[in-house]
């Protein structure tokens, strides 16, 4: 059975071997430097499973070398943001960590696809791949998966109808300039413009680029935890079943949409080599420039916050 290492064992990395653990995907590893942290959530998780019907392996250590040989690594350990703070500024505080830990992936699993859910997704993103030396698809984040799923659950709730009935696709990077895919945006093959108003319609894109602060801001010293780590988990199965199932991830782009070194998020063939090829779709005109704006934008960011291109080491 392939393994899956989590490290950092908080709201997202619990949450994340929870969600792994019960639709059967891998054995699971939690890892974090708090003494017992791992070993005591990798044992209520255990104990869960015979309520909920699951029988998969999980253990806890606070030793990094239990990552080693792993399948896949995700990366969940590092600071949240606080309620107003701007991703610079979280960008300077989780990038040293980030680099550290990458380093340890790279000697003790470099056969790994490594997720990445620490904020800021995209930023960190690429500072992993430049250090872990893998090959881009190899090094994924959860951005536009994440922000997907904050919209398809927003339409399904204003139509009164299942989540499950409700496809969309967001791409771009994952903040508030993120681009929604208007076209893909369907319930059950029905292209919503025709089941909502344009305004309604609007207004559940608005509230999808706010999803993060507006939890944010109600739970004020916490950010969302269960869409992430169902993200983590849903992208980590598609690894792991070798689905060739197409999803948006934030990735390294190399030409793609006409961009080099930034990585964003993408629609991109996933399989067991992590993502296997990026999805080129053809955007509208408002579209592609809304994306080309929020690229510019996420540049300027990793300008500022001394994120520029290098090899990161």
């Amino acid at each position: 059975m392939k393994r899956i290492s989590i490290i950092g064992s908080g709201n997202v990395g619990a949450n994340s071997a929870f969600f792994i653990a019960e639709n059967g995907t891998a054995t699971v590893t939690l890892v974090d430097i708090r003494e017992g942290l791992s070993e005591g959530k990798a044992l209520d998780l255990l104990e869960a499973g015979p309520i909920r019907r699951y029988d998969t392996g999980i253990r806890g250590s606070a030793d990094i070398a239990a990552i080693r040989g792993s399948d896949i690594v995700v990366l969940a350990a590092g600071r949240v943001r606080s309620p107003g703070e701007g991703r610079e500024a979280l960008y300077r505080d989780n990038a040293p960590l980030v680099a550290e830990l990458c380093r340890e992936i790279r000697a003790l699993a470099p056969g790994a696809v490594v997720i990445n859910v620490v904020e800021p997704v995209d930023m960190l993103t690429l500072l992993a791949g430049r250090v872990l030396g893998f090959s881009r698809g190899r090094v994924l984040g959860v951005g536009g998966l994440l922000s997907s799923t904050r919209l398809r659950h927003l339409v399904s709730r204003a139509l009164g109808v299942s989540p499950r009935e409700v496809t969309g696709m967001v791409i771009g990077p994952h903040r508030p300039s993120m681009v929604v895919l208007a076209d893909t945006v369907r319930v059950s093959g029905v292209p919503v413009e025709q089941l909502l108003e344009p305004e309604a319609f609007r207004a559940i894109v608005e509230e999808t680029r706010r999803a993060g602060d507006t939890i944010l801001e109600l739970s004020e010293r916490s950010t969302a935890y269960y869409a992430p780590s169902a993200a983590v988990a849903a992208l980590a199965r598609a690894v792991v079943r070798d689905g060739r199932t197409i999803l948006p991830v934030s990735m390294r782009l190399d030409g793609e949409y006409g961009l080099r070194d930034i990585a964003l998020s993408v629609p991109a063939r996933i399989g067991a080599g992590g993502a296997e090829s990026v999805i080129e779709v053809a955007l509208g005109g408002r579209e592609e420039k809304e994306f080309q704006d929020a690229a510019e934008d996420l540049r300027r960011s990793l300008e500022r916050a001394g994120a520029g291109a290098g090899p990161g080491e």
